[in-house]
């Protein structure tokens, strides 16, 4: 029962292909994203982090991170997934603290 790592959020490979997903890494994920977007470095770039649930093969448990417009999450992830809108680098901030952040949200 390992725990996820940025790299299985972000990348249709991770969590084994997807093979290794379990319940907590939805949870954690949620709270990554509450916490990605609660932080100041994100509001400060206009940045926003969203759940993704892939359909298909591999890993269904993917968190995007995007560029914050007057929309909601639901029309973030619609203009996302229709290629309108490309996902965006972590701020410099959160990039050296994210494993932190990935693990702090599989304790809570």
């Amino acid at each position: 029962m390992a725990t996820g790592t940025w790299e299985d959020f972000t990348n249709k490979y991770g969590f084994s292909d997807g093979a290794g997903v379990e319940p907590r890494d939805f949870e954690a994920r949620a709270k990554l994203v509450e916490m990605l977007n609660d932080h100041e470095a994100m509001k400060t770039a206009g940045l926003r982090a969203l759940e993704y649930d892939r359909p298909g093969l591999y890993n269904p448990c993917l968190l995007v991170v995007v560029e914050r417009r007057a929309k909601s999450n639901m029309e973030l992830l619609k203009s996302w997934l229709a290629g309108e809108i490309e996902e965006a680098p972590l701020p410099d901030e959160l990039e050296l603290a994210i494993s932190e952040l990935v693990a702090e949200a599989y304790e809570i």
